[in-house]
């Protein structure tokens, strides 16, 4: 059936459910799939008739081993009704062993059937480009795995029926076929991925492929009209560290405009506050001139090591009390407005600075690191970096970005994901007139995507999850300001969701400018917003400040430290080039 399930059925042992099967329940509630465990017994006993009833529509997620024991009783080449009359069956951890092998030749009628263990060495990977619907933008993409990144390989007899989804010279990393009636898709992964640990770096599909693309790939494919999902990737380019000069290390803003008319892409510069009074006037001119290409965002204050790793909430009001004023200032000099997001300097940031970006009027954060500077602080999960942006903090969104170096199958998977794709760097990146990041670009293109280039607060504004909810449309919002626009002939309804566990800071929500009421519970805002046929609603949660916070007042012995800091980075980045690379 081609509508998608309604219900995830997952079949699991009599005994206490297994790490897997908390593992692949935690994925499924991450994803909004709602579900339904049912044991062996119970399907044994035929106790599925009301589940079918209730919902005719459902998917089956089971272990290999839970499998074979709910088809023992089956004759050879028959299955239970129950089984036939789910949409698909999803079945992983076929261990090398005799029963997992008889159950994998009993389901794919090869009597040859084996399973082929691959942890200890890398392979490649051979994504499908005839299943656009499941593989979305990993279609087509070849990626090479690290050591232990898939550890098995199903080797099954191709008689025309198979659709490998990912391949590699072992055999099949994740296929479907049909037998006697029912849809299987068997993943070769061993067991799932955990996404309630913690996680201390980015995620790394060359490093974790198993347990978590193949899974993720089959859920936001065979649940696409329940589970959480976005209309659009929106992306972005973001450089860190230069001033608004005409050219800067290997930057040259007239050749980036350029690049940007010839690929179509947006780009933002993470501009250091204590820059304000060194711009250039025609640069400035041309931010202006092209706002829907061109903008600048907040990077730190200083820039000085670590200074958004404090953990003293005093200090790090002061210090996002004088970045607002510096950008105030370049908004009074320059007539150049900024987005109120922060990047974070060496991307060094505390659980706190999260709070203090919230009350100080920042509606974002967009970071390479994904954890606190300090590892005991260190809460982020999995599950966080799977996630349109990283809540743990104070319920403020911090989104991850990537370098070009993470590689194209991270981008890509981001997206399965519903993230944004936020691409970093620094002046270099446009070495050789930027020919690697031209490249970059057009492999971004090329993949199966609705990208949207925008500017990063527009971006980030228009990043959330959707999903339809009984007749009302839902949206979980991320950023503490949500654009959100009807294209349709009608009025829209939406229900708009986001995480808020400091309420006592939340000062008022507002629709347009206008306060509305709301109501909370369960640790969510929740607000009602009608949207009429043709416009767009701007959804605010503003927050209280601290009226005893004021801006740093610097010593002398500080501010001379800084200038020189700045002048040597600038010193590095605009001639130490030159001697590195033979310029």
């Amino acid at each position: 059936m081609d509508t998608g399930s309604s219900i995830a059925l997952l079949l699991r042992s009599d005994d206490t459910p297994s790490p897997d099967d908390c593992n692949l329940s935690e994925i499924l509630e991450f994803f909004g799939i709602p579900w339904m465990a049912l044991t062996v017994s119970e399907a044994n006993e035929g106790n599925v008739a009301s589940l079918m009833a209730s919902h005719p529509q459902f998917s089956v997620l089971t272990s290999a081993s839970c499998l074979a024991k709910a088809l023992r009783p089956c004759k050879a080449g028959t299955f239970p009704d129950w089984l036939a009359a789910a949409t698909s069956v999803f079945v992983y951890g076929f261990q090398a062993a005799d029963r997992g092998r008889a159950l994998l030749r009993q389901i794919t009628g090869d009597p040859d059937a084996e399973i082929d263990g691959i942890e200890a060495r890398p392979t490649t990977v051979f994504v499908t480009d005839t299943f656009p619907d499941m593989c979305g933008p990993m279609s087509a993409l070849q990626i090479q795995l690290e050591p232990g990144a898939a550890d098995a390989a199903l080797v099954i007899r191709d008689d025309g029926e198979l659709q490998s989804i990912l391949g590699a010279p072992e055999g099949h990393l994740f296929v479907g076929f049909a037998n006697a009636g029912v849809r299987f898709f068997a993943d070769a992964s061993l067991a799932m991925v955990d996404i309630c640990e913690r996680a201390a770096t980015y995620f790394d599909v060359k490093k974790r492929f198993a347990g978590a693309v193949p899974v993720v790939m089959y859920l936001k494919w065979s649940f696409r009209d329940v589970c959480w999902t976005t209309s659009e990737t929106n992306a972005c380019l973001i450089i860190d560290d230069p001033p608004l000069w005409p050219r800067y290390g290997f930057l040259d803003f007239g050749e980036l405009l350029r690049l940007a008319d010839k690929q179509t892409f947006a780009t933002t510069v993470a501009f250091i506050p204590w820059n304000w009074r060194r711009t250039n006037r025609d640069t400035v001119a041309a931010f202006r001139r092209n706002s829907g290409k061109l903008s600048v965002c907040v990077h730190g204050c200083d820039h000085t090591r670590g200074e958004f790793s404090a953990r003293s909430a005093d200090l790090l009001d002061r210090r996002l009390k004088t970045a607002r004023r510096r950008m105030r200032s370049l908004l009074n000099e320059t007539a150049l407005d900024h987005e109120n997001v922060m990047v974070f300097p060496q991307g060094a940031f505390s659980p706190e600075a999260a709070s203090a970006l919230k009350r100080n009027g920042f509606f974002a954060a967009v970071n390479t690191e994904v954890a606190p500077a300090d590892d005991a602080s260190n809460e982020t999960t999995l599950a966080d970096l799977w996630s349109v942006a990283i809540v743990r903090y104070g319920g403020f969104s911090i989104y991850t970005r990537r370098y070009i170096h993470h590689g194209i199958e991270n981008f890509a998977f981001d997206g399965i994901l519903g993230k944004p794709c936020f691409v970093a760097g620094h002046h270099d990146i446009f070495r050789d007139h930027g020919s690697q990041l031209a490249e970059f670009l057009q492999q971004l293109a090329s993949l199966r995507w609705k990208l949207c280039w925008r500017t990063l607060g527009d971006a980030v504004c228009r990043s959330y999850g959707i999903r339809p909810d009984d007749g009302t449309i839902t949206v979980k919002m991320f950023a503490e300001q949500l654009r959100i626009e009807n294209g349709e002939a009608m009025a829209r309804r939406i229900l708009v969701v986001k995480q808020e566990p400091q309420i006592a800071s939340l000062k008022e929500v507002t629709v347009n400018q206008d306060a509305v009421a709301y109501e909370y519970g369960d640790g969510c805002v929740r607000v009602v917003v009608d949207i009429p046929p043709g416009r767009a609603a701007d959804i605010r949660c503003v927050h209280h400040e601290r009226p005893d916070a004021c801006p740093d007042s610097e010593s002398v012995s500080y501010r001379i430290q800084v200038a020189v800091r700045r002048y040597l980075s600038e010193l590095r980045d605009n001639y130490g080039h030159l001697f590195r690379f033979g310029v």
